[in-house]
């Protein structure tokens, strides 16, 4: 008898185990990881440019980036999330802009 509750403390341990370590997955795949700096001071110069007024450009998502960015993304009519994510990265041409031939490598 004692051995199968023993069995049965183990088993719901590692169920209990596989259940956390997948919430944590599951967390880590909805929350993609943020931008690069580079990406982001690039956003900040092109949302300035276009008159969105994302405060100072250092790399940081701070408020102001975050309401820049979700002016922007209603102008767009895409969905609006309040970050840099990929459709907006796209629109914006953050990559086409940070790697056009001709740029500075220090940018």
């Amino acid at each position: 008898m004692r051995r199968m509750v023993i069995c049965m403390v183990v088993a719901s341990f590692g169920v209990l185990l596989e259940g956390l370590a997948g919430c944590g997955m599951a967390r880590a795949a909805q929350e993609p990881a943020p931008p690069a700096p580079r990406f982001v001071r690039e956003a900040q110069q092109t949302l300035r440019e276009l008159g969105y007024q994302p405060g100072p450009v250092d790399g940081q998502v701070g408020p102001k980036t975050k309401d820049a960015l979700a002016k922007y993304q209603r102008s767009e009519r895409i969905h609006v999330t309040r970050r840099l994510d990929p459709e907006t990265m796209a629109r914006l041409d953050i990559r086409e802009r940070l790697f056009r031939p001709g740029r500075a490598a220090g940018g």
